[in-house]
């Protein structure tokens, strides 16, 4: 099939602002349903194509059609990030219908910020979309790409706001302030980042360059409305297939946003691997190699993403049933690919990690019933109530290590080694024994500590990893939460309970490994810092079920 590029083609918003985009579509004159892409990140760029390459899509019968949004690329307008995205999402989807290549049926598809003009798009209405896939697409900004437990995403929000501003500056005639952009940026990977306050860039702000949202959220929460994608997914019924990945820093929101359309009835699926922010969903995460098949593009060895995109929509075009399982996730260590029918899963057990005294870690019942949270009833054998203390100290933070990042390559991304953290002494660890039988972590995690903080505002990072028996300490999941005295929650002895949602995963130790858990006062330069200088010291009591972690266990197979 000979495919046509046409480029820059223009359509008008209602308020009269040209966007462009370019059209594939094979050299006839039949009428195909259209897949649009609504992007700020150049639609000529590569990564267009790695997601979902036009060639596959238009020999499967689509027109694809990648468009710039409003002040990004070649189209018109004012650049202010997550603005104009519904109004132009319908103008957009609405424009595409009523074109003589189209049938009058839309699809969507995209990651990340591509990812939310889909959303933007689905909740404005317009009739012609029919179907939507986001992508590595978070849930509640606050919890997923402004904040995380009420900490600054800064690494994220100084990366992102370098790079489009770049761009940005170039757009409006600044090439000198341009460079300067690129040279901080480049600044980041030698430690730079230090010198910004928490997801702020001032010099930025003083050129008036927007940034991700951070600074308007703070200053009045309405200015980012678009960005929450949870407040608005109870008015949407299109039908969405979520794309996800375990080390992605928008996880969390990916999986609660296809558990709410399905909660609601919508006829949605999720497809979550091993992978991170990155555009090449590729099997080699960080260090760790999960095998071929965990790739995007050989999914499973049967499959590929740009398949199951297709799949999708040629499904719910034709009204018809998609012939998969609802949930496909990649379970790591196992390194396969299994189909469920839900999410989160109704057999995982409730199974509690206690942190003792002497750097060790308990499991207790990992294949039945556990001590309930309200019910922390030690075992026989719990280590003796003790208490530690955990320094912080704002000229020298733990180091970001890996994880679901996005933010400046100099950072590892994903899967890594973290015996270089562990040797730090503001990281407090705890190891569990060797398992003697392998076992399966697949679902939310969550950290219950028992604290006396040592500053008005302390920031609680709390890390999984899998120990191999090689020694490699490799992360799983983390977070963070931050706690403010002034709150009230502390009792008469300024004890508190501080629960950190480390968010879902999909594991499966073999036997021999461990598990490993790390808590400190920062993760640096990924959340920012509770406070720009000084130190404190924090306690953190152990034993007698004070602290302990929330694991989901599923159940060895019969």
């Amino acid at each position: 099939m000979r495919m046509v590029l046409e480029t820059d083609v223009p359509m008008n918003t209602r308020d009269g602002v040209v966007l462009r985009a370019d059209i594939h579509r094979p050299d006839d004159a039949a009428r195909r349903p259209a897949l649009l892409v609504r992007t700020p990140y150049d639609k000529s760029s590569p990564y267009q194509s790695v997601y979902l390459d036009p060639r596959v899509a238009v020999s499967r019968g689509y027109v694809v059609v990648v468009q710039d949004v409003r002040g990004r690329g070649t189209s018109d307008g004012e650049w202010l990030p997550w603005n104009h995205e519904t109004e132009d999402g319908f103008d957009s989807v609405d424009w595409l219908a009523g074109q003589d290549f189209c049938d009058g049926r839309v699809v969507m598809c995209g990651a990340s910020y591509v990812g939310n003009t889909q959303w933007r798009a689905a909740a404005s209405g317009v009739p012609a979309l029919h179907a939507i896939a986001p992508g590595l697409t978070w849930s509640d900004p606050l919890d997923g790409i402004l904040r995380r437990g009420g900490v600054p995403e800064h690494g994220l929000n100084v990366v992102w706001s370098l790079m489009t501003g770049m761009s940005e500056l170039l757009r409006r005639g600044k090439a000198e302030e341009a460079m300067e952009a690129a040279r901080r940026y480049d600044g980041l990977g030698r430690g730079e980042y230090l010198s910004y306050p928490a997801g702020r860039i001032p010099w930025l702000e003083e050129l008036d360059v927007p940034d991700i949202g951070l600074r308007r959220a703070d200053a009045d929460p309405k200015t980012v409305a678009e960005l929450d994608v949870g407040s608005f997914l109870d008015g949407i019924r299109t039908p969405a297939l979520h794309v996800g990945g375990w080390y992605d820093i928008f996880s969390q929101g990916t999986l609660d946003n296809f558990t709410r359309q399905r909660e609601l009835g919508v006829a949605s699926h999720l497809i979550i691997g091993p992978w991170t922010h990155s555009s090449d969903f590729g099997s080699m995460v960080g260090e760790v190699n999960f095998g071929l098949a965990a790739g995007g593009q050989s999914l499973g060895l049967t499959s590929s993403l740009a398949a199951e995109h297709l799949d999708f929509f040629d499904a719910v075009l034709g009204d018809r049933p998609l012939d998969r399982a609802p949930v496909r996730l990649f379970v790591m260590g196992r390194d396969e690919w299994r189909d469920e029918e839900s999410w989160p899963l109704a057999r995982a057990v409730t199974t509690r990690l206690e942190l003792g005294a002497a750097e060790r870690a308990v499991l207790r019942d990992p294949h039945g019933a556990s001590p309930s949270e309200t019910d922390p009833a030690p075992s026989p054998d719990s280590a003796a109530p003790t208490t530690v203390a955990l320094a912080f100290d704002a000229a020298d933070p733990v180091p970001t290590v890996g994880g679901g990042l996005a933010m400046h390559d100099s950072f590892p991304w994903g899967a890594w080694n973290q015996r270089d953290v562990e040797r730090r002494d503001d990281v407090l660890v705890f190891t569990t024994d060797p398992l003697d039988a392998p076992l399966e972590i697949t679902g939310r995690v969550r950290a219950h500590l028992r604290v006396r903080p040592g500053a008005a505002v302390s920031d609680w990072v709390v890390r999984v990893c899998d120990v191999r028996p090689d020694g490699k300490s490799i992360n799983v999941v983390d977070g963070v939460c931050r706690v403010e005295s002034a709150d009230g929650l502390a009792d008469a002895s300024g004890e508190r309970t501080v629960t950190v949602d480390l968010w879902s995963t999909s594991i499966e130790l073999a036997a021999g490994h461990r598990l490993r858990v790390h808590v400190a006062h920062s993760n640096f330069p990924r959340w920012g810092l509770s406070q720009q200088d000084g130190s404190f010291v924090s306690d953190v009591l152990l034993g007698d079920g004070d602290s302990w972690i929330e694991l989901p266990v599923i159940p060895p197979s019969a």
